[in-house]
């Protein structure tokens, strides 16, 4: 499944993101007009946007 996050920074590290999401199976991540877009399997989805929000990549 494809899902988008409003990013709290433009200046967000794609290269960091994606190693957040790698042990979730997050693939295929990019940023597009300050929203990070990425594809995930639905059962990790809530994990992985728990990571991401702990971090402070995303609202």
């Amino acid at each position: 499944m494809k899902v988008n996050y409003p990013l709290k920074s433009s200046a967000a590290n794609i290269k960091e993101i994606k190693e957040i999401l790698k042990p979730f199976g997050g693939r295929c991540a990019k940023i597009v007009d300050s929203t990070l877009e990425y594809q995930i399997k639905e059962e990790k989805q809530e994990e992985a946007y728990r990571m991401l929000k702990d971090k402070g990549y995303i609202d």
